[in-house]
């Protein structure tokens, strides 16, 4: 590396490190405000962890009739985000350190590829708004050391801003825009941060060698109930991926669509949607998939538990060649305030990420969250994806899960467990070699959040 680019890195990192210091300030002065807070014994202070292992009681929630998505549930956030996203803290910050190991860091080369890795990450965050709006800003940034190999050691960034307001009593609006920089060996798969928002039906984000990807991720959505038994909503989003190494192609794409719900009875709606995935950036130009669901069927036996089907037509524009085919989407989801479960299958067309290449792909997903206490929950998660060349015989074939256990030590220490398992591998010759990869991590941490955690949370109008 020449001095210039070596000097122009350290300029950046400057500027970062300033630029957190500026925001912390700024969100020292809005400390001193008090927040407003709602009537109720919502602000009551716990006093730690109970004397008992007693469960909490599982009451169920409202769930939202979107396809696929989950409504608000303490099992899917951690004991940091209860301080985060409560919006009576107007601004705090964490500071947490982790041992962790892998037996491979896919370096590409031939040297040691297990090390002990040594991380520090200080967050900070900022909560805004009034009644109809909320404002919730979180930044981020940390320093990893690998035991074995110092020359890999390196500095990750975050940021994540999340904008709600209700229009009316039928109309609300949601902006969010999520950005990571960071190498992508296994260390970045622990979850350490809110996941990236991610949409399984369109993409394949594949497992390459060790370099740095810089992500973001912006969606806007609009929901609209002209009746009880209908209800609208239309979405736009940018997702941009950036890799370090010139063998991969960076992507632009642009994903919009909408969707229709009616009501039939109290227990089943019926779902309509269509959306489409549109790569705008060099090699990806031509590539362009469509999706079109009709006569979706989603039940609701009970409050918690969500079960829906549907089915429709997909339409490529890839190469200058047009292709249809099926799409799938099924799944099955129980949701209540401390736990929270989900299983689902998507089958349908995927770019993947970093080559020009169309797939056909088969997705499943499954991921389980439990506030076993008020001082311990769990999380399990696992997606495996089987996709296929649409002009040829290849396969890639990807499975990756874990999950941890998180205990609250007191009302502002933490302590994490983490274990991670990725396996992926190309059959049939696939038509991009070298992209085998197996690994496990494993990680143990410690957090300080500030704040401390309170009472029940208060995410405020829409529970993000």
């Amino acid at each position: 590396m020449s001095p210039n680019t070596v000097g122009a890195e350290l300029k950046r990192r400057h500027l970062w490190i300033w630029a957190l210091c500026f925001l912390w300030a700024i969100g020292a002065c809005f400390a001193q405000e008090p927040a407003n807070e709602p009537p109720g014994d919502q602000g009551q202070i716990d006093s730690g962890p109970p004397e008992e292992d007693e469960p909490l009681e599982q009451e169920p929630i409202p769930i939202p009739i979107r396809a696929g998505e989950e409504s608000q549930s303490l099992a899917g956030l951690t004991f940091v985000d209860d301080v985060f996203h409560n919006v009576k803290n107007r601004w705090g910050f964490s500071l947490s350190a982790y041992q962790a190991y892998t037996s491979n860091l896919a370096s590409n080369d031939s040297s040691r590829k297990d090390s002990g890795i040594t991380a520090f990450i200080p967050r900070t965050f900022f909560n805004f708004g009034k009644r109809k709006s909320r404002f919730h800003i979180d930044l981020g940034g940390g320093y990893r050391h690998y035991n074995n190999r110092r020359d890999l050691s390196g500095l990750d960034y975050y940021g994540d801003a999340q904008y709600s307001y209700r229009i009316s009593r039928r109309t609300s609006f949601q902006l969010s825009d999520q950005f990571t920089s960071s190498l992508n060996d296994a260390w970045s798969f622990l979850s350490l941060y809110s996941p990236l928002h991610y949409n399984h039906n369109f993409s394949n984000e594949v497992l390459f060698n060790r370099q740095r990807v810089t992500r973001n991720s912006f969606i806007a959505q609009l929901d609209h109930s002209p009746s009880r038994k209908i209800r609208l909503g239309v979405f736009g989003g940018l997702r941009s991926y950036r890799y370090s190494r010139g063998t991969l192609s960076d992507s632009d794409a642009i994903e919009f669509g909408g969707s229709f719900y009616y009501r039939v009875a109290k227990w089943l709606y019926l779902t309509n949607s269509a959306s489409a995935y549109v790569n705008v950036s060099g090699d990806y130009l031509e590539q362009r998939i469509y999706r079109l669901q009709v006569g979706g069927l989603e039940f609701h036996p009970t409050d918690s538990w969500r079960i829906w089907a549907g089915g429709g037509v997909n339409l490529s524009d890839y190469e200058h060649r047009t292709r249809t085919g099926e799409n799938i989407s099924a799944g099955i989801g129980y949701t209540a305030q401390n736990l929270m479960f989900s299983a689902t299958y998507q089958r349908g067309f995927t770019s993947l990420i970093g080559f020009s290449r169309l797939l056909q792909s088969d997705v499943v997903n499954a991921s389980l969250g439990y506030r076993l206490t008020r001082w311990m929950s769990t999380r399990l998660e696992s997606y495996y994806y089987r996709s296929t060349e649409e002009y040829g015989k290849g396969i890639l074939e990807t499975l990756s899960g874990g999950g941890g256990l998180e205990f609250a030590l007191c009302r502002s220490l933490m302590m994490t467990l983490n274990a991670y398992y990725q396996n992926q591998r190309t059959q049939n010759n696939f038509s991009i070699p070298g992209l085998g990869l197996n690994r496990f991590t494993g990680s143990i941490g410690i957090q300080y959040v500030w704040p401390s955690r309170r009472g029940t949370p208060d995410y405020g109008l829409y529970g993000y």
